[in-house]
């Protein structure tokens, strides 16, 4: 997402990098272009900018350093709030958003959720989009009675809801018919993951370019994710692929998908809810067809030059 927010500026005509102690990424085309590489995030090693973004909490006090007209700090999610976090982790996040920074956030209910937590008000950027790499695909599926079901995130991590929906999917693999199975995209999968559902097909360290066919392939895509979720990128790119969603009840997928037009929103933990949507959908294909075409339309609205204007009016303002 960073790498796309310095694209759609520069597509604007703005000298935008990326400054990172990270090697450059091969699988972003482009990035050679504006990503530097440095030794780390402080004044020492950024150069002095007009405007610099910090884009986790831990890099606002270095691009406060180093702007001379203006700092931002790019809200991806509302971190503090996060259980797992230690006391000293969360007065830390706490005191990032404290600092005199521009605060962007990338949904709707974050604008709200920073307004009520620190009194400020923040600046909605859209998340940007690429609609000819995430597209319907040429040729649907053939209809085999069974639904191929994505589920993306860690196990473990309770912001992505994975643990719970695969306890709620699994009677609907394990029972009579079989009629789902159930595709895994993740970084890693951890040993209790395996054992509950070893028969699931597992795609790990997908480089980005390879996910638009991975989805393209699917009938349907759950997103369990919790109330903690920031934007959830997984719905909006299945949308642009046309793929029909089940999708938690929380702020942001309500903000992606206000009027339930291109899924259905079932309550977080909810697992009779969220099988029963699952087997709405696994019976009615046309059902499926109107949510994906519907989503199409919804995802072609986050275009990168949308992204890059809204950047331009939080910097300008």
């Amino acid at each position: 997402m960073v790498l796309q927010h310095a694209r759609a500026l520069r597509g604007l005509g703005v000298d935008a990098t990326v400054h990172s102690p990270d090697p450059c990424p091969a699988w972003f085309d482009g990035a050679d272009a504006f990503y530097r590489q440095v030794r780390a995030l402080d004044g020492r090693s950024l150069p002095r900018v007009e405007v610099a973004v910090g884009t986790l909490a831990s890099t606002v006090a270095p691009a406060i350093e180093v702007a001379e007209r203006l700092a931002c700090h790019l809200c991806q999610g509302y971190e503090p709030a996060h259980d797992t976090l230690s006391r000293a982790e969360r007065d830390a996040m706490l005191a990032a958003y404290e600092l005199p920074a521009r605060k962007l956030v990338v949904s709707p209910h974050l604008v709200r959720t920073v307004r009520e937590r620190h009194g400020v008000e923040a600046h909605w950027i859209p998340q940007p989009f690429e609609p000819e790499l995430f597209r319907p695909p040429t040729r649907e599926r053939e209809d085999d009675g069974r639904l191929r079901v994505l589920v993306s995130g860690h196990w473990d991590l309770e912001v992505k809801g994975v643990a719970w929906c695969l306890g709620a999917l699994r009677p609907l693999f394990a029972g009579s018919g079989r009629r789902l199975d159930l595709v895994r995209l993740s970084l890693d999968a951890d040993a209790e993951e395996l054992a509950f559902w070893p028969e699931a097909e597992r795609h790990r360290h997908v480089p980005p370019v390879a996910v638009p066919s991975l989805i393209q392939g699917l009938d349907l895509c759950v997103g369990p994710s919790s109330p903690l979720e920031g934007f959830g990128l997984l719905a909006l790119e299945a949308m642009g692929c046309a793929r029909p969603c089940v999708l938690t009840d929380i702020p942001s997928h309500r903000d992606l998908d206000p009027e339930d037009r291109a899924s259905i929103k079932v309550p977080f933990g909810d697992a009779e809810a969220l099988r029963d949507a699952v087997e709405r959908l696994w019976r009615d294909r046309d059902l499926r067809r109107r949510l994906g075409s519907v989503g199409r339309t919804i995802a072609e609205t986050y275009t990168e030059r949308r992204t890059g204007e809204a950047l331009m009016r939080a910097f300008d303002e």
